[in-house]
């Protein structure tokens, strides 16, 4: 990539990527990096804080064959997105990983309201947490008979079945960042 290609992510300065007005997390994953978004309307004091410096948990739920990135920055509740490889159109690579390696993930705090960049954190992940996400992805990934409808009606179909805690309570990955 060409240094004038690259992003400039910096705090109190506007968010590189394209705004998004509507509240709610995301999260992707790119050639060299993982994101996890939180777009918030004007977050107040507590919830910047705790971006900023709570512990942080970090799960990955599968219900019908869709993954659910689930996130939590303490004491704000949980938060879940839906992820899929094939809405995504950047190839997937995850680096090989030696014993006592993780993958990191940059998590960011939006105000939604004006696309400011808030907070930035970078939630390093473990060893066994990275090795199953790649696992999932890529396992996922291979599959061909992705349906971008049927998709969309598992995701509302676990909507109304289950509460983010309840997705927290299935996930197959789980793991608790404390804060230093």
């Amino acid at each position: 990539m060409d240094n004038k290609d690259m992003l400039k992510f910096a705090v109190g300065e506007e968010f590189p990527l394209p705004p998004q007005t509507e509240e709610g997390i995301t999260f992707s994953i790119e050639p060299y990096t993982m994101l996890l978004i939180y777009r918030f309307r004007h977050p107040n004091e507590q919830e910047k804080r705790a971006f900023a410096t709570g512990d942080v948990s970090f799960g990955v739920t599968e219900l019908r064959q869709t993954l659910f990135i689930l996130s939590r920055f303490a004491p704000l509740a949980w938060m879940d997105t839906p992820y899929s490889t094939h809405l995504s159109s950047t190839v997937k690579s995850f680096p090989d990983l030696r014993p006592g390696q993780g993958y990191a993930i940059d998590a960011f705090l939006v105000d939604c309201a004006d696309n400011k960049l808030l907070a930035h954190r970078l939630i390093h992940l473990d060893t066994h947490s990275s090795e199953k996400l790649r696992s999932l992805v890529m396992e996922e990934q291979a599959r061909t008979d992705f349906d971008q409808e049927k998709y969309h009606q598992a995701v509302e179909e676990v909507y109304r079945s289950y509460s983010p805690r309840d997705l927290v309570k299935l996930a197959t990955i789980m793991t608790k960042i404390k804060k230093k």
